[in-house]
């Protein structure tokens, strides 16, 4: 189960930084345009991995999100990962990083960031099929370094499937644009946030069982290694 998940904690705490190259960190990067993937965040394979066959995959995506009562927009998201064949002739998946930049949240002075909380599988032949963990730091007057909603321990657990027609640009390779999305999923309260952690909890309307939406208008292309 290696392949599902990260063996770096340095891809947990990745830091904030342009999504894209070349694009600035105040301007999102085109979707349609091959220059606008950034490979520098694809893992290396294991030893004893035959790299025939393998391919690193980048994915940018603009999301909504609704938590709870609150409902943000335009979040910007990178997420990087390879897959290809196992020797057992299985595909295999070894996560990169995800990356975004901490987004506005409406009637304040907070901010969120999404971030990876320890599982992926962007294939869906794991022990969560299709799953990806995330939580989100939430960062405001009084919270501290350590406010999350959703931590690795206790995670965001999302579980995007296709919805609508994939778009094919026809490039080399080719770049395929669809559209994510995730109504099921539910949201724990607030962690790590002190004694203003019911200000977080009151703004959102956590925990959250039901009325959860994650939409990521989403496209990808790839490198061979």
């Amino acid at each position: 189960m290696r392949f599902l998940r990260t063996l770096s904690a340095a891809v947990v705490t990745v830091a904030t930084v342009a999504l894209a190259a070349p694009a600035s960190a105040q301007t999102a990067p085109d979707p349609t345009d091959p220059l606008s993937y950034d490979y520098s965040d694809c893992p290396l394979l294991p030893s004893g991995i035959d790299p025939t066959g393998w391919r690193c995959e980048v994915h940018l995506a603009t999301g909504a999100i609704t938590v709870g009562r609150q409902r943000l927009t335009g979040i910007p998201m990178r997420l990087v990962h390879a897959e290809g064949p196992r020797p057992d002739g299985t595909t295999g998946q070894i996560f990169g990083g995800l990356q975004s930049r901490p987004t506005a949240v409406p009637g304040g002075r907070m901010t969120v960031q999404v971030r990876y909380a320890g599982y992926a599988d962007l294939v869906g032949n794991g022990p969560d099929p299709g799953g990806l963990y995330l939580m989100l730091t939430v960062r405001g007057p009084g919270l501290g370094e350590h406010c999350t909603i959703g931590t690795v321990a206790d995670p965001i657990r999302t579980h995007a499937a296709r919805v609508g027609a994939t778009t094919t640009i026809p490039t080399d390779p080719p770049i395929k644009q669809f559209t994510l999305q995730d109504t099921a999923f539910t949201v724990p309260a607030s962690s790590g946030c002190g004694p203003r952690a019911h200000r977080v909890d009151a703004r959102f309307g956590l925990p959250s069982a039901t009325g959860n939406v994650l939409t990521l208008e989403t496209a990808y292309t790839y490198q061979m290694y």
